[in-house]
């Protein structure tokens, strides 16, 4: 085999390295101390403000009518959502309202990405009910005021009850502040890499569908007793159906009149006339108008007690300190983590010009729920129907939030007591149908069981555990299923033995077409090397090889007679032969050992330590960087020894494999 360049060891290759490698570290101190002075940390300061570097260049005339209408649209989803998403909190509309105007103004400040509109979302809303559920005494039904416990019965008003839970979810949005807040601080936005999509889908769907679950009863007129627990989503529909004779037939009506309507007009209408459309049509702004209006006139509450959204006040409100419990925290690490994954995920998707900064994003996430919860807001997220409109509004910067903001500011200040004889009905079926495409992810299975076995799998479990165990189950088996998967999957790494094929210089798994001298076997293991991968890594390599084990017990048996022991020129003889074609050698591609550890370490010394007992040399060949640095770290480079370790398949063989024609 004729080489385009002399043959190295790895020893050689990293000498000719060094001195680049020396030039990189002064250029790194060089740029280090260049960053220390006034004005790049003024700089760094200034990126965590990127309004700064919105307003300095910003076209009025060309970026301010795309800005206005877009916000302005995205408005028209805010406050119905708003509205929906509170009562889905287990608050009222108002506080709904209040997460969808202070988080907004926020991000306009700290934001990077146009089409992110923070606000209410109603996964996270589930969470922050499930939250305030966990944290106080449950109540004898739905919406009601007696807290019971073992003992006693505490009576509280209306007001102060619904008081009591907006402090424990603005509580969660503060710890849900600062948790987003440090992560971006300490620039740590890779973490949003360790939920898989397949993951991120079945969590979505299993969190689908307990949002449609708790709005059941509200859309029947039903009042049921509270439930918690494992299996509380079954022990609800049991309820459920214990008291459909209690339904609410106005109620009914309404909640069938509302899903005729949102699924023609969204469906149907925005979807087949789009590319005619100015903007989609704001049919839930709409349905909540008209709503309240036929409600009025009608008396629906009076008439037919039908519930209504009831008293809204108007005017904002002061700020107040969040109450922080230490019950809350892990549940709230958790909403902080599907905060930002939701959040940048939906980011990337529509911004396909730029590069989204995950880092800064995650500090606009922090500050959007850090400063909201001094105003009684919960913790608020990104909204996928307001984000793909400021995508398809074409909004060109995060100003467009401004105009967001102010409408919510108007109905805050002066309409929302207008709303007050809205339906609670409508406001259900609503929150059903922003999750209706959520749900549709089961059309999924199919082509996620043809593509990966083990994704259907995490899949199907999440969905399961959560629905008939609990919704935080569904976190807790998911990630855990997805970490066994992966060390198992690791495991079940293919192993084989490699040749080269004839009259070629390309290595390839062992077949007919390929060949190698009879004493040299090349292995390679897919997988990096650790604690589950060390042992089958070994038995893999002395099956396909030779095992040193055997060897040494045929050795140990063999009976030698005086006449036939060797004298010293015997030895040198054969020493020399074995030096030559007659040495065995197992060459090992360490393409794949991204970790090693300690495991790993020392299955790889005791492999080289029993072949070489027996007379096998090891090469190791294609190590990564991870490795090279762990062996010199380590005893490992010595015990392999400098010489034994090359860059490339192609210099173990030119350098070690003699008069040999491959």
């Amino acid at each position: 085999m004729t080489l385009l360049r002399s043959p190295k060891t790895q020893g050689d290759l990293d000498n000719l390295n060094e001195k680049q490698f020396e030039d990189e570290e002064t250029h790194k101190t060089k740029r280090c101390k260049s960053f220390c002075n006034g004005s790049n940390i003024a700089n760094y300061f200034f990126s965590l403000f990127p309004i700064v570097s919105v307003l300095r260049p910003y076209k009025i005339k060309e970026f301010l009518l795309k800005d206005a209408v877009s916000g302005l649209s995205t408005a028209c989803l805010h406050f119905p959502q708003g509205m929906a998403f509170g009562l889905l909190s287990t608050l009222t509309p108002k506080y709904g309202l209040y997460t969808s105007f202070f988080p907004v103004l926020l991000y306009v400040i700290f934001g990077t990405c146009p089409y992110v509109s923070f606000g209410t979302n109603a996964v996270i809303s589930l969470f922050t009910a499930n939250i305030i559920q966990s944290q106080l005494p449950s109540s004898t039904v739905f919406g009601g005021t007696n807290l019971s416990t073992n003992s006693s019965e505490v009576q509280i008003s209306d007001d102060s009850f619904i008081e009591m839970r907006a402090a424990i979810a603005s509580g969660s949005s503060f710890i849900v502040g600062v948790f987003l807040l440090l992560l971006g601080l300490l620039r740590l936005g890779f973490i949003a890499t360790y939920m898989s999509s397949s993951f991120v889908g079945s969590f979505t769907t299993t969190a689908a569908i307990h949002i449609m679950s708790s709005q059941v009863p509200k859309s029947l007129g039903v009042r049921i007793p509270s439930v918690s627990g494992p299996g509380k989503l079954v022990l609800m529909y049991i309820e459920i159906f214990k008291n459909i004779t209690s339904a609410n037939v106005g109620s009914i009506v309404t909640s069938i009149i509302c899903i005729i309507i949102l699924a023609f007009v969204k469906d149907f209408v925005n979807e087949k006339f789009k590319s005619k459309l100015f903007m989609p049509i704001p049919i839930d702004l709409i349905l909540v108008i008209l709503g309240t209006v036929v409600s009025y006139f009608g008396e629906l509450n009076s008439k037919f007690d039908i519930p209504v959204v009831g008293n809204i006040p108007p005017g904002v409100p002061p700020p107040s300190l969040p109450d922080l419990r230490s019950g809350i925290i892990g549940d709230s690490v958790v909403v902080a983590i599907i905060i930002f994954v939701l959040t940048i995920s939906m980011a990337k998707v529509c911004e396909s010009k730029n590069a989204i900064n995950a880092d800064q994003e995650l500090v606009a996430y922090g500050m959007s729920n850090l400063g909201s919860s001094f105003f009684r807001c919960f913790p608020s997220c990104v909204a996928p129907p307001r984000t793909i409109l400021l995508k398809t509004m074409d909004a060109k910067t995060t100003l467009n939030g401004i105009f967001s903001a102010l409408v919510i500011l108007l109905i805050l200040l002066f309409l929302g007591e207008y709303f007050q004889y809205l339906p609670q009905a409508v406001l259900s079926i609503m929150v059903i149908m922003a999750v209706k495409n959520l749900l549709l992810q089961f059309r999924q299975l199919p082509r996620i069981w043809k593509i990966n076995k083990y994704d259907f799998t995490v899949w199907v479990v999440t969905v399961a555990s959560g629905v008939f165990i609990d919704f935080a189950y569904a976190l807790y088996c998911g990630l855990g299923l997805s970490v066994f998967l992966i060390v198992f999957q690791s495991q079940r790494g293919k192993k084989s033995l490699f040749g080269k094929l004839k009259d070629e210089d390309l290595y390839v798994e062992e077949s007919q077409l390929t060949t190698l001298p009879s004493n040299v076997k090349f292995f390679k293991m897919e997988s990096s090397l650790f604690f589950a991968t060390s042992e089958t890594f070994r038995e893999s390599l002395f099956k396909l090889t030779w095992d040193p084990r055997i060897l040494k017990k045929d050795s140990d048996e063999v009976t030698i007679s005086v006449e036939s022991i060797p004298t010293k020129a015997d030895n040198d003889q054969k020493l020399k032969e074995q030096t030559t074609d007659e040495t065995k050698i197992v060459i090992i591609d360490c393409s794949s050992f991204n970790y090693v550890d300690m495991n790993g370490i020392s299955t790889l010394s005791l492999v080289v330590k029993e072949f070489r007992s027996v007379g096998i040399r090891v090469l190791l060949v294609r190590c990564t960087s991870y490795l090279l640095d762990v062996m010199t770290r380590s005893d490992l480079m010595e015990t392999v020894g400098e010489d034994n370790v090359y860059p490339d398949i192609v210099d173990a063989i030119a350098l070690n494999v003699f008069e040999t024609q491959l």
